[in-house]
């Protein structure tokens, strides 16, 4: 009965040592709304520091010639995301223009012209709790369909429980994807319908996008931040060959590209970066969701990055319950490619500057300049419990 009772002792000192976990919880309603109705997407229990990122993708038919406009209005975040980045991609278009109200007062316009009827921009922006009054895209459809796609993402702080709620206007009749990703991996994504019935729960997510890049106006009212804008980067993406069946799609950035001939549906969802890499390795630019969640690929498809330089040493990986794996990777020209069989996470990782030793003048004295590299939790912390309970075990089997 002693031993039995000092057991229970340490079983009940283990589990106290466990740290308590919750995982944040999604929820995305309704399925089917009418122009001007409102989609709440329900947050739970989600951590400062998380990656966060919401994508709002818009299919509607269209009028070549005629104007578009698809907007969330209204828009409310119960908390702020840091370090953030808004992308902006449309098809079927001769031009662009995307507007916003910001939570701080200020606003933003942009006018794209668009090249092979696309259009991408990409602007870094930190985003506070409150609501954005208007976001809206809208320009002239060249295309008998167009499809939208809104993307904001960052570090997430604030509450850790809140609502984000918003209204989808300017589109009677087609459907609106709202996808969630938390730290590198789909929380949830839900296709809605707009003045019909609620689709086939089929989701994707960035849509098929060529290799040229948009020139650019921008202006802005006093009160916003933003000096200008970017059609995805100065690294064009790798024009799609003409073998037949053979397609490709790039993310809303232009930078990250997949090429297959099984790839109908699929997207490229640009996501801020989360998680743990390897000791002397950092991440190169933003990390990438292979989407929809449960995509397979058969024959494996393409995933390719540009490289930061032409010399340049990387690895692509992908992430596996919060740890960023290498996986083959392989260097052609200015890109590195790896084969993909099923959806996921993906970054570019190159190796971590070495921290550099300067000496000055004054005898026995040096300054060391740390080089900045990407943050990573650290692997040993899950295990200290267990540790811990090993040496309780040891100290009473050497006490017995």
């Amino acid at each position: 009965m002693l031993l039995v009772k000092r057991l229970g002792g340490f079983l009940l000192l283990f589990l106290l040592l466990i740290p308590a976990a919750t995982a944040a919880t999604i929820t995305i309603s309704p399925d089917a709304i009418r122009s001007g109705d409102t989609v709440t997407v329900t947050v739970n229990d989600l951590s400062d520091g998380a990656a966060f990122s919401l994508g709002i993708r818009g299919e509607f038919a269209a009028t070549p010639g005629e104007t578009f406009s698809f907007s969330a209005r209204d828009l409310s975040l119960p908390f702020a995301l840091d370090g953030g980045n808004v992308t902006a991609y449309t098809k079927g278009t001769n031009w662009t223009h995307l507007s916003a109200e910001l939570p701080d007062g200020g606003s933003v316009s942009m006018n794209y012209t668009a090249k092979n009827g696309e259009v991408r921009i990409s602007q870094p922006r930190n985003l506070p709790s409150g609501t954005l009054s208007l976001v809206a895209l809208d320009g002239k459809a060249a295309a008998e369909k167009i499809t939208t796609d809104l993307v904001m993402m960052g570090t997430k702080r604030g509450p850790d429980s809140g609502t984000i709620s918003f209204a989808i206007e300017g589109v009677t009749q087609g459907t609106a994807t709202v996808s969630v990703y938390i730290d590198g991996a789909e929380a949830l994504s839900r296709t809605i319908a707009i003045g019909g019935e609620a689709p086939a729960p089929t989701q994707t997510t960035t849509p098929t996008a060529t290799t040229t890049q948009s020139t650019a106006t921008t202006t802005q009212s006093s009160g916003g931040s933003n000096s200008g804008g970017n059609s995805g980067g100065s690294t064009t993406p790798p024009t799609a060959t003409s073998t037949p069946g053979v397609t490709t799609v790039t993310s809303a950035d232009g930078k990250a590209s997949l090429t297959g001939t099984d790839i109908a549906g699929a997207g490229l969802q640009p996501l801020p970066f989360q998680g743990t890499i390897l000791p002397g390795l950092s991440t190169a630019g933003n990390a990438y969701a292979v989407t929809p969640a449960n995509r397979t690929f058969d024959p494996a498809a393409v995933l390719s990055f540009p490289l930061p330089s032409a010399d340049a040493t990387a690895t692509i990986a992908r992430l596996e319950n919060g740890f960023w794996s290498p996986v083959p990777s392989k260097i052609e020209g200015g890109r590195i490619t790896t084969a993909v069989s099923r959806a996921g996470s993906y970054v570019l990782l190159v190796p971590a500057e070495v921290p550099t030793l300067t000496a000055t003048t004054t005898p026995a004295t040096a300054t060391t300049t740390p080089a900045a590299t990407t943050p990573a939790a650290a692997p040993v912390a899950p295990l200290l419990p267990a540790i811990a309970f090993a040496i309780l075990m040891l100290w009473w089997e050497r006490r017995g």
